[in-house]
């Protein structure tokens, strides 16, 4: 049997946002009249402010366990009055949003923190639940003089909410919510009041949208995030104590598969606009594209404008390092994006000569706008269709490359038959192109996933 202990969950989270919504309504005053031991000094009574809903046993503390004694005045209680589901706030509830923390190393002989980077842990921070917590205040009071001070003072503070902070946790995403004066019942009295000396109690209404969060996901990271070496010079290893038979352990690795380790998991969209590659980063699930690269870079190095690279794998094993597509990489105006200028060296060789344009036949025709007259060798990749009618004199299929052979057009390469393993270039641009699947596509442009995009900076240490 499971101990109960792991199974039982409080956080107290429902109590905290009474607590907070109580403290809004402390340490309010009212003036009663003059001092008398002078006459001129104005006397003040603090208002006390307390959770206090309508039960019997509340009623019973605030009568004193008896029947003989009147409830206070001034007095201030607040209590629920409802809690409802607020499904138009309903999110995905299986999202799980997750984030890096480190801690500063506790020296344990000195009792404090240091400098030093200590334990490192992911925080799985699970989709809350979102209700509605309709509060009630009941303002006691004596007489009216007594209802419009402490209503003023209250009333002017919610145009039409108030913010308020359930607790200081900085990864917790839930802890600052609002409270919103949604109505008030001016007096509990009726007409007549008839003889009795009835205390008077006037009724502010509240809600306040707030999240219910289930228990985060905490794990300790033990991958090796920094790596400090010493560099010996080989006439030095002799002086050194160290133990030859070790570099076996290392050896043994090599045998091993291994892992590459994207810190943060961020993945990169790499496009290429009107002749600028930009790459930008991504986070949660290759979606929430405003991280900063400064936030991913800090960590591990510097940023060197046109010096550092960035490596795309677009193809093959990830220890596989020759057929990397490599660039220089330079900081924008746009703190989320870094421009990449291509090694042109780096990319895949051309299997095919290159085209003069990428065109749209059924929209371009020889000798018209910016396509010249026919000439032996003219080459176009069209992404479009055309059939022997049109100005072409040939049936034309989006991605078929077609060439002028001295005499006519004519079919170069057909989409329909030839569908992958060609590279090649258009020549007007420079933009490099392959055939996957009967398409072509440009041949690094598009979306990396954490593990196939490295970054080659200097160390920030």
């Amino acid at each position: 049997m499971a101990d109960i202990r792991q199974l039982h969950f409080y956080d107290e989270q429902v109590r905290r946002y009474i607590l907070q919504f109580i403290r809004i309504f402390s340490g309010f005053n009212v003036k009663t009249g003059k001092k008398l031991k002078d006459g001129t000094t104005d006397y003040y009574i603090k208002v006390p402010a307390r959770y206090g809903d309508v039960s019997r046993m509340a009623a019973t503390i605030l009568k004193g366990n008896s029947e003989n004694l009147v409830n206070s005045a001034p007095f201030i209680s607040c209590y629920i009055q409802s809690l409802q589901p607020d499904r138009a706030r309903v999110q995905e509830p299986f999202f799980t949003d997750a984030v890096k923390v480190n801690e500063r190393k506790f020296d344990e002989e000195l009792q404090q923190y240091t400098d030093e980077e200590g334990n490192k842990y992911n925080v799985g921070r699970l989709m809350p639940v979102p209700y509605l917590l309709n509060m009630q205040v009941d303002v006691w009071t004596s007489n009216t003089d007594q209802k419009l001070q402490l209503l003023e003072q209250i009333l002017v503070l919610f145009n039409p909410a108030l913010e308020i902070q359930q607790n200081d946790n900085p990864i917790d995403w839930t802890t600052i919510t609002t409270v919103e004066l949604t109505d008030i019942q001016w007096t509990s009295r009726s007409i007549p009041a008839g003889i009795e000396d009835q205390i008077d109690i006037a009724s502010i209404f509240f809600q306040i949208p707030i999240w219910i969060n289930p228990p985060a996901l905490v794990t300790r990271q033990k991958v090796i995030r920094n790596i400090i070496h010493n560099i010996y010079m080989y006439n030095e290893l002799d002086t050194l104590d160290y133990d030859p038979d070790a570099f076996e352990f290392f050896r043994d690795l090599e045998k091993e598969t291994s892992v590459v380790v994207t810190p943060g998991n961020y993945a990169v969209d790499v496009q290429n606009n009107s002749g600028t590659v930009t790459v930008k980063v991504l986070e949660n699930g290759n979606w929430d594209g405003g991280t900063t690269w400064d936030e991913v870079i800090q960590n591990y190095g510097i940023l060197h404008d046109g010096v550092s690279r960035m490596r795309l794998k677009w193809h093959g094993d990830l220890d596989d390092l020759d057929n990397d597509i490599i660039g220089t990489i330079s900081s924008s105006s746009d703190p989320t994006k870094l421009i990449l200028n291509v090694d042109v060296d780096t990319l895949p060789n051309n299997t095919l000569p290159p085209v003069d344009k990428v065109i749209d036949p059924a929209v371009s025709r020889p000798g018209f706008g910016s396509i010249p007259f026919p000439s032996i060798g003219q080459r176009y990749l069209c992404l479009g269709e055309a059939d022997a009618s049109s100005a072409w004199g040939i049936d034309i299929k989006s991605n078929d490359i077609i060439e002028y052979n001295g005499s006519a057009w004519v079919v170069s390469l057909d989409a329909d038959v030839v569908t992958d393993g060609h590279f090649i270039t258009n020549a007007f641009t420079n933009q490099q192109f392959r055939l996957v699947n009967g398409e072509w596509e440009d041949t690094f442009q598009g979306l990396y996933e954490c593990g196939y995009w490295r970054l080659e900076l200097i160390d920030g240490s």
